[in-house]
């Protein structure tokens, strides 16, 4: 069971770094508004397939109902991180189609310049045969699916920078996963410590927290400070974390290109996520717990 123990206190490690990561990321993404740049994109590929389509954009964009779920700061306005399918179907009406009775409808969708859109709400149009509640669903189970892309695009275009993110927080806190594999193998004291931190933390969390789609700045930095200070200061002392005591005068070159390949599979690690390496915990430490005798 010594390797196992091993396993799980490197897996603790790496679940604790990611879950730094992730909350790093949120702040990334509210200073930079990313989702509100994905929904953008994703409107932009909806309604404004020509450059004429673009005048259908800003409309959208202008519309009361949407600039009240923009977040304002100053004279600046940022868009949403978050649009229900019921709003993009309310405001596209109110923009597309003004209050026309849906009798009428049809003319102005002939009215729109040529392209996607135009064919879509035609398509869709057909398909509800002169039922406006199914052309209204119809509108929405679109936008849907497209949203449902869209989070695919903004989880593939973020993973890249939660890389950069992880390779930040392994260099800043010395958190080398070969380093830190090398210290638990040797030092019974340490990895005892840590596989009991990893124990109590299974046993209090049954599932991890899911964090809110867009949470305030402040919050959000607030639980990086509380989070900072309790869980990984708990593991730092006992793994040899930081810079404190290294002596980088005296590494050779060998020493650091260890290190750095450390780094490197750190940050990798962390881009797969915390509900990767909580999953992951979970079943080594239930496996642990099935494998120890009574009285052991």
């Amino acid at each position: 069971m010594g390797m196992l123990s091993v396993v799980t206190g490197i897996v603790f490690v790496l679940l604790l770094l990611s879950l730094l990561a992730t909350t790093v990321m949120e702040l990334l993404a509210s200073v930079l508004s990313l989702r509100g740049k994905n929904l953008e994109e994703a409107l932009r590929n909806m309604l404004a397939g020509t450059d004429v389509d673009e005048k259908i954009l800003e409309a959208f964009k202008n519309n009361s109902l949407f600039r009240q779920l923009s977040a304002r700061y100053g004279k600046s306005r940022e868009n949403p991180s978050y649009l229900s399918a019921d709003s993009f179907q309310s405001i596209l009406f109110e923009v597309v189609f003004e209050g026309t009775d849906f009798s009428k409808i049809e003319k102005k969708i002939d009215e729109l310049p040529d392209g996607d859109l135009k064919n879509v709400l035609k398509q869709f149009l057909n398909e509800s045969e002169g039922n406006a509640e199914v052309f209204r669903e119809r509108v929405k189970t679109w936008y849907n699916n497209v949203m449902d892309r869209a989070s695919g695009w903004y989880k593939r275009s973020t993973q890249k920078i939660l890389i950069g993110v992880g390779l930040t927080i392994a260099v800043l806190f010395n958190a080398d996963t070969l380093a830190i594999y090398e210290r638990l193998e040797s030092d019974p004291a340490a990895l005892q410590t840590i596989v009991a931190l990893a124990d109590e933390f299974v046993a209090k969390n049954d599932t991890l927290i899911q964090q809110q789609v867009d949470p305030e700045f402040q919050e959000t930095y607030d639980r990086l400070k509380s989070f900072v200070n309790t869980e990984i200061s708990s593991v730092k002392s006992p793994l040899g974390l930081g810079w404190k005591n290294i002596d980088t005068s005296s590494m050779s070159g060998y020493d650091w290109l260890t290190k750095i390949l450390g780094w490197i599979v750190t940050a990798m690690a962390v881009s797969l996520g915390a509900p990767f390496w909580f999953d992951l915990l979970r079943k080594i430490t239930n496996l642990r717990s099935s494998g120890n005798k009574p009285g052991e």
